[in-house]
């Protein structure tokens, strides 16, 4: 991926706006076969860190969908899940529970 999109794809995934985050979770689908493997580890880092403090249903699951996405592509082997241990338990729900189970074995 050209380097202008993907900083510009950190900076959303990184935006103090809720919705921009939850956006650009989205959006990994759309460009992780473009991903060298240094870029899919940082965004599969970031994204693991960035999981544990999601502010809503709906952005932790755009977060760990885009792992999934990462995971379905063979680019999520180098990247640090540890961060996904800190996710409450009261904030895991039925909708998330299929990607913790995927991503617990690991």
């Amino acid at each position: 991926m050209e380097t202008k999109y993907y900083v510009e794809f950190l900076r959303d995934l990184l935006s103090p706006d809720e919705s921009v985050r939850t956006e650009a979770s989205d959006r990994v689908q759309d460009f992780v076969n473009l991903l060298s493997g240094t870029q899919a580890r940082v965004v599969g880092d970031l994204i693991a860190m960035l999981a544990p403090r999601a502010e809503s249903r709906v952005a932790l699951e755009a977060l760990l969908h885009a792992l999934s996405d990462l995971d379905g592509c063979g680019k999520l082997e180098d990247v640090d899940r540890s961060p996904l241990r800190e996710i409450p338990e009261s904030a895991i729900h039925v909708e998330h529970r299929e990607y913790m189970d995927e991503f617990a074995p690991r």
